[in-house]
């Protein structure tokens, strides 16, 4: 556990060194919902009040998590470039267990220099009651889909091993999330084929299934969710070990 706060330290200052380029991010964030809200109005002139609160307020969570999500890919991707792979690889501690920890201390950092503007924009937005147990299947489903979009990631980062470079896997990544997850737009505003698909695709499951949760916060549809953040869960953590087991034979150090 010592080993483990220590890494999370080690992501916060990484967070607070760029501190200044995490302030820019925050006046870009608020130009993008100020952005966000006045078409939003437009798009929904004529609904009910409640329906445009519901949809802004979604769009600032998506917002929230994406700022908030580790971009693990990134650095694994670092690490094998400069060749500190494979120091790395000697520690006792693992691969996943690093990024991750790092991770978390970087999200942290991020959430005390720009989250909690916005957490303080998504309550004055939306007009959803918050009750305990809400509130906790919310932290749940949020806790879950962070592991899974880190699970995604190392995925992602493991192809650093058989390419120069991931940007354009990422990119991918990028683009199918826009489709899939729902953190462009609600999936409700989806034809229906869409949707379909991406009730059994794991990329909702990370991010737009929060949304859900928080829209229509009953048992049911709590437990189906995190059910199958767990499965994508155990999935993705079988393919990357597989693909590291796979790697690691073969690594070649591309600087260092």
């Amino acid at each position: 556990m010592k080993a483990r706060m220590m890494l999370m330290r080690t992501g916060m200052k990484k967070g607070f060194s760029s501190k200044y380029a995490l302030m820019f991010y925050l006046v870009s964030a608020l130009i993008t919902i100020t952005m966000q809200y006045f078409l939003w109005k437009a798009v929904l002139i004529g609904k009910a009040d409640v329906v445009f609160k519901q949809t802004i307020s979604y769009l600032v969570l998506m917002q929230f998590m994406n700022l908030i999500f580790p971009k693990s890919s990134y650095d694994l991707n670092d690490e094998v470039q400069s060749g500190d792979i494979s120091l790395t690889l000697l520690k006792p501690m693992s691969l996943s267990t690093k990024l991750f920890w790092e991770g978390v201390g970087f999200s942290i950092a991020k959430i005390i220099v720009i989250g909690f503007v916005e957490i303080i924009i998504y309550f004055l937005l939306t007009p959803t009651v918050f009750t305990i147990f809400s509130l906790l299947m919310v932290l749940i489903t949020m806790i879950l889909a962070y592991i899974l979009y880190f699970e995604l990631e190392l995925i992602l980062g493991a192809f650093s091993f058989y390419t120069y470079s991931i940007w354009g896997i990422t990119t991918l990544k990028s683009a199918i999330l826009l489709i899939f997850s729902g953190n462009l737009f609600p999936l409700n505003y989806y034809p229906a084929i869409i949707r379909k698909i991406a009730e059994v695709l794991p990329f909702q499951y990370s991010f737009g299934s929060v949304g859900m949760v928080i829209e229509n916060n009953n048992w049911g549809n709590f437990w189906n969710v995190i059910t199958m953040q767990l499965i994508y869960i155990v999935i993705f953590r079988i393919v990357y070990k597989l693909m590291m087991k796979h790697s690691i034979k073969s690594i070649v150090i591309q600087g260092g």
